[in-house]
């Protein structure tokens, strides 16, 4: 591919090819332009450049097209010089348009019900709930509807698909947020007065940490449909409106235990909010599985720290920071942090596999090096040139943070990380169906004993 071809593709408008591939964008000005399902996604019309600042990538226009639409370097320059696109200042995107709620719903929630039930774990008694308060519907073509209600009015829905379809060549359900759905909102429940909100990435992970935890009450449970600080906010400050009451015992994030999910934490951990009484909203880390350490890694740690004198878990806890426990070098954090385990990559350069025992080797070497008076001088282990000292101080705090809860908090070891809510339930609903079928079989035994 010629130098040529790659600078047509990149002086493509990316305004104008997301206009020709049915990509919505949302105008702000004449140079800058939002996006509709991902709302920290700018795009400067006049530099020919984005930013999706929930996950720190950026670029240029076949950067774009490789990250939103999900092409190899070649295919993104392909589809960008295959045809010839207009260069327009006009603003293309309509006004936006009042909800509609115009789903036309199945005779039965059936297949919905056993979808969530059977296929996702959901509890039985959470699903008929929803079910009989106009929150869970079905429409004609089998998927659930979720509604995502206002004070009595449907202001938006997501839909969930129910029958397994191949995307690319992987496994996946339909999903749909449907069109005109209330911006900065999304599928909630309340459960008493909400003096706590949980924030998750979608509406199975809500229902998932509810069936995990039926206890739940006085709280709000919000799905962003994606990550979107906007959302949070503005649900924050809609509690307060409609509900009369602030959330001053925290805002839990339970978002994924992947890059974009650990991103988004670390910028809306250090959010300052303030009733109009001074009293502070807290907000904290609820990422499904973050507590879990895969066994293999921990005998590497447990390994070196004996090796170096050292205690295995600020290596864990430094592993974590830079790359959620990752085997490669794609820094996770939203400071491009890494120093042993990883480093800020540029959009076009794809992650390599790190050599774990050495990188883990190396840190425990670093933590015996630098101690003060028989203490670990974190600083001095973590410090990196050119990072400002205010996101060296934030990586020092979450490394802190994570060895304390290694610690005191404890972890788990297991031998696949979990990933989502979902992933949890399943697994707990997978280890109780086990002890019933054991407890099953025992039960079988002793019959037979005492006929004997």
């Amino acid at each position: 591919m010629n130098q040529e071809v790659i600078q047509a593709a990149e002086a493509v408008d990316i305004v104008d090819f997301c206009a020709d591939n049915n990509y919505d964008l949302e105008r702000l000005t004449d140079k800058y332009y939002r996006g509709v399902d991902h709302d920290s996604l700018i795009i400067d019309r006049k530099k020919n450049r984005f930013q999706w600042y929930s996950t720190g990538k950026y670029g240029n226009s076949i950067d774009f097209v490789r990250t939103f639409f999900d092409k190899s370097f070649r295919e993104a320059v392909e589809l960008l010089t295959e045809k010839k696109y207009t260069h327009t200042k006009e603003a293309w995107i309509e006004p936006r348009k009042e909800f509609v709620y115009d789903i036309i719903h199945d005779k039965t929630t059936e297949q919905a019900e056993k979808y969530l039930i059977e296929q996702r774990g959901i509890d039985q008694e959470i699903v008929h709930a929803l079910v009989s308060k106009g929150l869970l519907k079905q429409d004609i073509k089998k998927n659930c509807v979720f509604v995502w209600g206002e004070t009595g009015k449907r202001v938006g829905a997501d839909l969930q698909g129910t029958v397994p379809m191949l995307s690319k060549g992987k496994r996946t359900t339909f999903k749909q947020i449907r069109a005109n759905s209330k911006q900065h909102y999304g599928f909630n429940i309340s459960l008493g007065i909400p003096q706590k909100l949980y924030f998750f990435e979608s509406p199975i992970d809500l229902l998932s940490y509810w069936s995990m935890n039926k206890e739940l009450t006085n709280c709000r449970l919000i799905s962003m449909n994606g990550l979107k600080e906007k959302t949070v906010m503005n649900m924050i400050k809609h509690t307060i409106r409609s509900r009369g009451v602030a959330p001053t015992q925290g805002v839990f994030i339970g978002v994924d235990n992947d890059k974009a999910g650990h991103k988004f934490m670390d910028k809306v951990k250090h959010y300052r909010f303030e009733t109009k009484d001074g009293k502070e909203v807290a907000f904290h880390n609820l990422i499904a599985g973050d507590h879990q350490i895969p066994r293999a890694y921990i005998d590497m740690y447990e390994l070196a720290a004996t090796q170096f004198n050292v205690d295995w878990r600020y290596i864990a806890a430094i592993h974590k920071t830079e790359t959620n426990l990752g085997s490669t070098n794609e820094v996770t954090n939203n400071y491009d942090y890494g120093k042993y385990f990883g480093r800020k990559l540029s959009p076009s350069e794809l992650p390599q596999q790190v050599q774990l025992p050495i990188a883990i080797e190396e840190c425990a070497r670093e933590l015996s090096r630098k101690k003060v008076n028989g203490k670990v001088d974190l600083r001095s282990v973590l410090k990196v040139d050119n990072l400002p000292y205010s996101d060296q101080f934030k990586i020092e705090q979450k490394v802190e943070q994570y060895y304390e809860n290694y610690s005191n908090l404890g972890y788990l070891p297991v031998e696949k990380v979990s990933k989502d809510w979902n992933d949890l339930l399943q697994i707990r609903v997978r280890a109780s169906k086990k002890n019933e079928n054991h407890h099953h079989k025992q039960k079988s035994k002793e019959r037979v004993l005492l006929r004997r």
